[in-house]
């Protein structure tokens, strides 16, 4: 009666430990190789239970390795990561570099470029603008006049009024600007800024000749912003604007040369643009721009 009571209490130990194995607890391992070594138990069953006493043994052990690889891998993801951001710091950077060379070379201080990215920024978030339109907004607005790279110093910085043989030389820096920014796949998204932002909306600017909603919309966004810069600030051929005297010229232009939700939204935020950015140091407007960039792309994914 003993051995049959020894048999039972065996397999219902076996059968407590596969439960608990089930839910993740190993430590009943041990004690089933101390059962089967009284010699009490038939050799088959003994070897039974020293079978699954070893399958437990090896299934703890696979696991620990696969809780190995698993922090293994969540380290390795860390490290991708923090390489990503490192990167996209570095493109960020280069936009940054690269846009502010060229408006130095242009107008002779790299405020516009922050200004215009600023102010594209803001009129796009004014009109309810998705955040991956943001972020390539940001990069087509500091790149904007990147293909002036490849325009003659005795055109780009002439005083007087340009010929019409300059000018269309001029036109062309959108497409010297779309060649240049055309092999690097993380700015294929800013292309339609650099190529269209001088196309009008009714249909007589360049370098398409694109119309209405023809012109994509980050264009739209952005040729509003550059000129409201453009007319508020110094040039060597002109004086700056006052604001009045900016805003009075570009609903001129609102269904012409403008997007009309576009200059809509100027109107509404244009007077606090104007009076908190246009005069503010070139620091503080890296820093205001600085922390909207962040902002934006502190969530992008490797």
């Amino acid at each position: 009666m003993s051995d049959g009571r020894d048999l039972r209490q065996l397999l219902e130990y076996l059968s407590n430990a596969a439960r608990e194995i089930a839910r993740g607890d190993y430590r009943t391992a041990g004690e089933i190789f101390e059962f089967t070594k009284s010699g009490k138990y038939p050799a088959e069953i003994a070897d039974l239970a020293e079978s699954f006493g070893m399958m437990m043994v090896m299934v703890e052990t696979r696991e620990e390795r696969l809780e190995t690889l698993i922090e293994d891998l969540k380290r390795k993801k860390a490290l991708l990561e923090d390489a990503y951001r490192v990167l996209q710091q570095a493109n960020i950077g280069v936009l940054e570099v690269l846009g502010n060379a060229i408006a130095k070379r242009d107008h002779g201080t790299i405020t516009h470029n922050y200004r215009v990215t600023f102010y594209a920024l803001k009129l796009a978030q004014t009109g309810g603008h998705p955040e991956d339109k943001l972020k390539s907004l940001i990069k087509g607005a500091f790149l904007h006049d990147v293909g002036k790279i490849g325009i003659s110093d005795l055109i780009l910085l002439k005083e007087d009024r340009l010929t019409d043989d300059e000018f269309q030389t001029m036109k062309m820096h959108v497409r010297h600007g779309s060649d240049i920014i055309s092999g690097y796949p993380w700015l294929s998204d800013c292309h339609d800024v650099v190529l269209h932002h001088h196309e009008k909306f009714d249909g007589t600017g360049y370098i398409a000749g694109l119309k209405g909603e023809q012109i994509p919309v980050n264009a739209r966004i952005f040729a509003v912003a550059d000129v409201f810069d453009a007319l508020t600030s110094t040039r060597p051929y002109k004086r700056a604007l006052t604001y009045d005297e900016t805003i009075d010229i570009m609903k001129k232009g609102r269904g012409s040369h403008f997007d009309p939700d576009v200059i809509d939204a100027l109107l509404m935020i244009g007077e606090d643009l104007y009076r908190d950015i246009y005069h503010a140091e070139e620091g503080r407007l890296r820093e205001i721009l600085k922390s909207h960039i962040q902002a934006l792309f502190k969530d992008e994914q490797p």
